[in-house]
């Protein structure tokens, strides 16, 4: 198993690189240190929470999916749980198809 801190500096890079962001735009939109973040991503620093809380934020990426890549959880998630909650089970169905055919649609995409 990889290293937590490692995982998120891989992941960190890589989000910042797909939204065309250099580490100084970054520190710069989050209002941190352009040091703060090439250590981050060099793995040559230990980032308070408060501090991975923030740039997971700035970048939209999961802690979840940065940090733990190689966990599988067949747990649902509770913003899913909240998000079908209420619902009918008809309503639910209707999502359900919806995300199904989403999938068969990026699937056929490639071709």
């Amino acid at each position: 198993m990889q290293n937590p801190l490692d995982s998120f500096a891989a992941a960190l890079r890589a989000a910042r690189i797909k939204r065309n962001l250099t580490q100084r735009e970054l520190a710069d939109k989050l209002l941190m240190s352009v040091r703060t973040i090439i250590e981050i991503e060099r793995c040559k620093s230990s980032p308070k929470f408060e501090t991975v809380a923030t740039l997971a934020r700035g970048l939209n990426i999961s802690l979840d999916a940065a940090v733990f890549q190689d966990m599988k959880s067949d747990a649902v998630s509770k913003s899913v749980i909240d998000f079908f909650a209420g619902k009918s089970e008809d309503e639910i169905q209707k999502y359900i198809t919806l995300c199904q055919q989403a999938d068969t649609f990026k699937e056929h995409k490639g071709d």
